[in-house]
């Protein structure tokens, strides 16, 4: 018996059209459609709390880091803080600076402090700042944010301010007296240091590790153009072939030189026919002394400055650079 024909829209099977599948699949969709909404509310509440105990999780980890490894944080923080001096410095221009011309008249004095120490900053900086006088810090790149040594923001407060930081070599080796070659090198890669940094006034201007100078060293240093060498008791200034004494008198300020010593050579240096400059050389400012016997006190420091700014018409204080700038002196062929 053949089957009865199907009509337009009759599905095979059953007697389901074509439009009551669709129905039906709307409905499905629909069905699927809550099901789905209701389970993405389910997953947003419990995500907020994933995230809630991630962040905390992080924190504490942090947290625990910081705890353990407090060295490598401290290193990121002074590096962030030493990104924005260097920013700082990139924009500023020592043309801002009020002009200093050494007055003829008066006796020159010079305040160098040596090495970079932390209580130069703490102690002696705000001294000086009160009567207007800058200084001069011979800074040892290497050293630069050890403990007891001052940071790069704190040398780039007083560079900012006038002060001179000048080239003392990178490292401060001992027994290089006879290693020509490798104190080249670290005076070179002290000026890399100060360049790199944006310290480039008195960036030529050498202050030597203990004072000594071997004479086959000048030449070296004439041919890479470093301008000037203080040694212990004297200063060289450089000029193409030939090293010239600079007339000055170092009074090295210890731990054992009374504010009276050092106020009567200044007197001294002053009454003298030959108005040399006066270089007051210092390392540490502390009251207590550590057996090296390179610490001047803050009380004889300010003595003396009072004393200075007392005879204002008889000495002028000036930074180095200026001093070596202005002032004439005698040639020696080398």
């Amino acid at each position: 018996m053949e089957p009865a024909p199907r009509e337009y829209g009759e599905i095979p099977g059953g007697n389901r059209t074509h439009a009551d599948i669709r129905q039906e699949s709307s409905r499905c969709c629909a069905r699927s459609s809550k099901g789905l909404f209701r389970a993405h509310l389910t997953l947003g509440k419990g995500g907020h709390v994933l995230k809630k105990l991630y962040s905390a999780f992080v924190i504490v980890a942090i947290c625990l880091s910081v705890l353990m490894y407090p060295g490598t944080y401290a290193r990121l923080y002074h590096g962030l803080i030493d990104i924005f001096v260097l920013l700082r410095l990139s924009n500023f221009s020592s043309r801002d600076l009020p002009f200093t011309a050494v007055d003829q008249a008066k006796t020159p004095v010079v305040f160098i402090f040596d090495d970079g120490w932390s209580s130069v900053y703490s102690d002696a900086y705000p001294l000086m700042k009160r009567y207007g006088y800058r200084g001069n810090i011979a800074v040892i790149p290497g050293m630069v944010r050890e403990r007891e040594y001052m940071s790069y923001s704190q040398l780039a407060e007083l560079y900012m301010d006038g002060w001179d930081i000048l080239n003392h070599s990178y490292s401060h080796l001992e027994d290089m007296y006879f290693r020509c070659d490798e104190m080249l090198s670290e005076y070179l890669h002290a000026r890399e240091w100060l360049n790199r940094h944006f310290f480039t006034r008195g960036i030529n201007m050498i202050v030597t590790p203990m004072g000594e100078c071997n004479p086959y060293l000048i030449p070296l240093l004439i041919e890479k153009g470093f301008q000037s060498i203080r040694t212990s008791d004297n200063v060289l200034l450089l000029r193409r072939n030939e090293a010239t004494y600079f007339p000055v008198k170092t009074i090295h300020l210890l731990t054992d030189v009374s504010t009276e010593t050092a106020l009567a050579e200044l007197m001294a240096c002053w009454s003298s026919d030959n108005a040399a400059a006066v270089l007051f050389n210092l390392q540490r400012i502390n009251d207590t002394d550590d057996l090296t016997q390179i610490s001047f006190t803050p009380q004889k420091l300010a003595a003396l400055i009072e004393f200075i700014h007392a005879n204002e018409d008889k000495f002028q204080v000036v930074t180095y650079s200026c001093l070596l700038d202005k002032r004439s002196c005698h040639s020696l062929r080398l």
